[in-house]
């Protein structure tokens, strides 16, 4: 019994390592942070596509981005473009939606208040309310979803107040927080709330199997 107990014990700590990185964001987005970097090559091909298209509509590229949780339990890289004295990042991401395609792409720009608006061309969870909204266009050219994000934009506006300028990489930092704190905070508790509800379970049973072999150790 006691080597059972013990077996248990290690696989719930197991677990709590594997999926305790996630169920932390899920409880605390915000802690997700965000560093950047200026200079160095566009890494994947993806995003040199998807450069040809930003730089005519008025997009320059600011640097390199890394948004991460504790314990890298999230970890996104991405190339960071701004809309020449406008209010509009995009981040270019190193994959493509499909093989030939440009890289996934997702515009962002955010309120003084923390409301935010997020399109993309790739697949996202659709969300409207007062803390802003988020859109995913899969196969939409990124004109048209340039378009779609600053109508966007110009909705949020009438309740929200004009759209913080998307200037430097200090301030796509900024956003990333409001992001996080926001509608982004949202996405991650639903996307990593099953990783919460594991850790609960391996936590309980790591503390039964302890609890078990301090009570079958013999009395001195």
């Amino acid at each position: 019994m006691t080597v059972l107990l013990a077996l248990a014990g290690f696989y719930a700590a197991m677990m709590i390592l594997r999926y305790g990185r996630r169920g932390v964001l899920a409880l605390a987005p915000s802690l997700v942070s965000s560093r950047s970097t200026t200079g160095g090559p566009l890494p994947t091909e993806a995003q040199r596509a998807a450069a040809e298209v930003l730089l005519p509509l008025g997009f320059q590229r600011l640097g390199s981005r890394v948004e991460d949780g504790p314990l890298r339990g999230l970890v996104l890289r991405s190339e960071a473009f701004a809309e020449a004295d406008g209010v509009v990042f995009a981040d270019v991401f190193e994959m493509a939606p499909r093989p030939g395609d440009v890289a996934r792409v997702q515009f962002l720009s955010t309120f003084r208040d923390g409301a935010a608006a997020l399109t993309a061309n790739h697949a996202r969870t659709t969300r409207s309310g007062r803390r802003g909204e988020v859109a995913g266009l899969p196969g939409t050219a990124l004109d048209q979803v340039l378009q779609v994000h600053r109508r966007a934009v110009a909705r949020l506006a009438a309740a929200h107040g004009p759209a913080l300028p998307a200037r430097d990489l200090p301030g796509r930092d900024a956003a990333a927080h409001a992001w996080y704190r926001g509608l982004g905070g949202q996405e991650l508790r639903s996307r990593f709330a099953v990783y919460l509800g594991n850790t609960v379970v391996a936590v309980a049973l790591l503390a039964y199997c302890l609890a078990s072999l301090v009570r079958s150790r013999p009395a001195s």
